[in-house]
């Protein structure tokens, strides 16, 4: 304990003290009588944002209850580079959010600081599709606002745990704390209304990846009506983006096409160019699945220029394989190997291990179509091995049946019932016939 942190310490009780405030009431809603408590032994340093809060409260200036104010700038200092980290979590540049945020951990002495950067850490890894790393980050981050009984920042983390799970694989949980959160939120007496949005929309991704379409649309459309009416552009981004996916598993290829086009021009309007590399690879995909192979090249094309320039990297690996599918929609089953050789190198480099799964069963179908099976065959088990280590338990289940299937054809009938009985044990906790 400091002198300074004493000092600190016995200015803040004799302020609460004047006031006629119990330590309690000096704290709400944000702070426990516990952290008060702390504060005033001098065995915490209060973040610059909190102090700012406590001194309002009391009638006090900052400067009033620290040693000078080379003290109080060097706080406001932090809480600029704390706030600049912030403003760098978004899709394209979460890479070097999390940079920020962890040099900034390296430092960080208060509950209320180290959560907040927890949370920002964690929100990092979801963007970087890390589940693993997010939730560790989370639950630290929920324990500590849990303490200070910040419901608010609590709400906030939970919501990306749910996001964590989600890309862990673990969607029934995933949809289950959605919807505890989406239930208080409508409980609550203060209406917030971009919340409500988001959890609608990430519900209408659960529920897609549940195979539950229908549902999924119907939580997109709920989610749109929000986002008019907010005007919230980048939510109307995802939610245009999750109709056209849903629309798309129904059968309705033009109506999916539609929402890609609405969900392509928002993101031209907000000058998202992360966004637009995205829709531009989906725009590829469904135009390669029409048939349209041209279009499907000078989308994908689009994507990839778009995301060398804006990042992530990482990125580059799924649009890669995607150019590798048009390829060998096209019968030119070289440049798919060269394209998915690529995405796999990228994938790997960027340690993004769905999008190097996705690559090597490119190269399982170009080993197939070429006549190397057991080459396929290995290609496949590589898919598996990475789906499996990042718990994407779906894209794990359709490889193993696509293995039952060629060991079925090779007349391994003991190996393809091997298979097909790991593929049902993978995928039966999620299966959309036994969602609630």
């Amino acid at each position: 304990m400091s002198e300074g942190l004493e000092r600190l310490g016995e200015r803040l009780r004799k302020a609460r003290t004047e006031a006629g405030l119990s330590q309690s009431q000096l704290g709400a809603p944000h702070f426990t009588r516990a952290y008060i408590s702390a504060l005033e032994l001098g065995k915490i340093r209060p973040a610059m944002k909190s102090l700012e809060f406590l001194a309002a409260r009391l009638g006090k200036s900052v400067a009033h209850f620290v040693d000078d104010e080379k003290q109080v700038r060097q706080r406001r200092e932090r809480d600029l580079d704390i706030n600049a980290a912030a403003t760098l979590l978004a899709r394209s540049t979460a890479g070097d959010a999390l940079q920020k945020v962890n040099a900034l951990l390296e430092n960080a002495t208060t509950p209320d600081e180290i959560a907040r950067l927890r949370l920002m850490a964690g929100t990092a890894h979801n963007f970087l599709a890390h589940g693993r790393d997010a939730l560790r980050e989370l639950t630290i981050a929920d324990k500590l606002l849990t303490q200070m009984n910040s419901a608010d920042g609590s709400r906030a983390v939970r919501h990306q745990m749910a996001i964590a799970l989600r890309n862990l694989g673990e969607l029934d949980r995933a949809r289950s704390l959605l919807l505890d959160l989406l239930h208080a939120a409508e409980r609550s007496d203060t209406a917030d209304r971009v919340f409500r949005m988001k959890l609608l929309r990430d519900l209408g991704v659960v529920s897609w990846e549940l195979g539950e379409y229908e549902k999924a649309s119907a939580y997109y459309e709920s989610a749109l009506e929000w986002a008019k009416d907010i005007g919230d552009v980048s939510g109307l981004i995802a939610i245009y983006n999750g109709l056209a996916y849903a629309h798309r598993a129904l059968g309705d290829l033009e109506g999916a096409t539609t929402y890609l086009q609405r969900a392509l021009g928002a993101s031209q309007i907000a000058n998202d160019l992360a966004a637009s590399a995205l829709l531009h690879n989906a725009l590829a995909v469904f135009a390669g699945e029409r048939g349209h192979l041209e279009s499907a090249y000078r989308h994908v094309d689009r994507a990839i220029e778009l995301a060398r320039v804006t990042g992530p990297e990482s990125y580059v690996a799924h649009y890669l394989t995607t150019k590798a599918e048009c390829a060998l929609k096209s019968q030119h089953t070289d440049d798919a190997e060269r394209f998915a050789l690529e995405a796999l190198e990228t994938a790997e480099r960027t340690q993004n291990g769905r999008a190097a799964a996705g690559a090597r069963v490119v190269l399982a179908d170009v080993a197939h179509r070429v006549g190397r099976i057991e080459a396929g065959v290995a290609r496949l088990e590589e898919a598996a091995a990475s789906y499996r280590s990042i718990g994407a338990k779906q894209e794990l289940g359709e490889v193993l049946m696509r293995l039952s299937r060629l060991a079925r054809d090779q007349g391994d009938a003991d190996r393809a019932q091997a298979y097909a009985d790991q593929a049902f044990k993978v995928t039966k906790a999620t299966s959309a016939l036994m969602g609630g």
